[in-house]
């Protein structure tokens, strides 16, 4: 029942010492209506001594008890937030990987029969230069750099994703081709300015993005394979560009 739902919700957003309090409590109400009834009944002239050694005992008994366990139960709770954060998320950026990103993309796929938004595949331009020249830990700078960009410039709805290397996605629910265009166009742009904010000069931030806008009935894995032979396409096409179908370039 969801008043039943709201009530645990609640118990459990207090602090570990008021939930202890709580059960001390409800220990206590229990433990003196099973003493009311059993000792009303066979000794009533020492009911209220009875009533009160018992609760003073409960509350000794009960409140460390639930404390301790409370406090493992909320630690066990937290590891496993930390450790589905963990799991949904790339270590390095701070964006969703690529398990998540195809999951949530799939939800959002299978629950619509028309479409359901605008895939994104965005390629950091010749990224294993600046590796190369500027070492690893630079790039990876660049890396956490160029996702922050990509966050900025999205909507708060879209979801982004490294899925490996130097290779970002974006899924845009509910966006069409012109939205899409115009989204990419301000990544390219603003990743462009990550090279202003490198340890170090001479970096060269272009990216290259493919637009697959999800049609009908198409599933996950084709809308995915269409945009990263977009993503190829610019590559070819000489990069640092934005290519979609219609077939058309757009150089950022």
């Amino acid at each position: 029942m969801s008043w039943v739902q709201a009530a645990f919700d609640r118990f459990y957003g207090l602090r570990i010492w008021q939930q202890a309090c709580f059960v001390t409590l409800f220990s206590v109400l229990g433990a003196d209506a099973l003493t009311l009834v059993f000792y009303s009944i066979f000794f009533s002239e020492r009911l209220l001594l009875d009533l009160i050694l018992t609760a003073f005992i409960t509350i000794v008994i009960a409140y460390p008890i639930s404390f301790v366990f409370l406090r493992k139960t909320a630690t066990v709770a937290r590891l496993a937030a930390e450790l589905d954060m963990a799991a949904a998320t790339d270590f390095l950026t701070g964006l969703r990987n690529r398990r998540d990103f195809m999951r949530i993309a799939g939800e959002t796929i299978d629950a619509t029969d028309a479409s359901a938004g605008v895939v994104l595949f965005i390629d950091v331009d010749h990224f294993k230069r600046i590796n190369d020249r500027f070492g690893h830990a630079e790039g990876d700078r660049v890396l956490v750099l160029i996702a922050e960009a990509i966050r900025q410039s999205v909507r708060a709805d879209d979801i982004c994703a490294r899925i490996g290397g130097e290779e970002f996605a974006v899924f845009m629910p509910g966006a069409d081709l012109p939205l899409a265009r115009t989204v990419s166009e301000r990544i390219a742009i603003t990743c462009r300015l990550v090279g202003c904010g490198a340890s170090v000069e001479d970096i060269s931030t272009t990216v290259s993005i493919g637009i697959a806008v999800h049609r009908p009935q198409q599933s996950l894995d084709a809308v995915v394979k269409e945009a990263d032979s977009l993503l190829y396409k610019a590559k070819q096409g000489g990069r640092d560009r934005v290519v979609h179908h219609p077939p058309q370039e757009i150089v950022a």
